[in-house]
């Protein structure tokens, strides 16, 4: 399986401060991006930090989870794209959630005053980095017809 090529899809929307768990974390961006299909409408969730995309999440429209997610890894590469959501955990200090783990990146959830930790850069503007997918990159299952109901994803 390979990543979505977004090329394909059209934004549909942006979000600032996502929730991740239930959790809001201060200067994460969601790019959310769709495109049509014979079976449903596909939809990728390109999440970012500081600049720096962080991770890829995809599946259908109306879905109540994500099928696939691919996570950036600290060299500034995509790691393989697994099946389901994203591993995210909380970090606890006194009873209070203080950042989140996404994969090797920690997300503060406090406000933003630094670069983020775990790696997490933006690239060289000009750097060149790897295309992603194919118009099969979802692989070929179809949804159920419940799938083409619009989500907000």
């Amino acid at each position: 399986m390979e990543l979505p090529d977004l090329s394909g899809y059209r934004l549909h929307k942006v979000i600032d401060d996502v929730d991740l768990d239930g959790v809001v974390v201060r200067g994460l961006r969601g790019s959310f991006h769709r495109r049509p299909s014979g079976s449903g409408v596909l939809t990728v969730g390109v999440y970012s930090y500081a600049g720096a995309e962080l991770m890829m999440a995809w599946g259908y429209v109306g879905e109540p989870h994500c099928r696939f997610n691919a996570l950036r890894r600290p060299d500034g590469s995509w790691g393989p794209p697994r099946q389901g959501c994203p591993p995210v955990s909380r970090v606890h200090d006194g009873g209070r959630v203080t950042a989140l783990t996404l994969g090797e990146h920690i997300l503060p959830t406090e406000p933003v005053t630094g670069p983020p930790s775990g790696g997490a850069r933006a690239p060289d503007p000009t750097a060149v980095l790897p295309a992603v997918g194919g118009p099969e990159g979802l692989g070929s299952w179809p949804p159920p017809a419940a799938y083409a109901a619009d989500s907000g994803s």
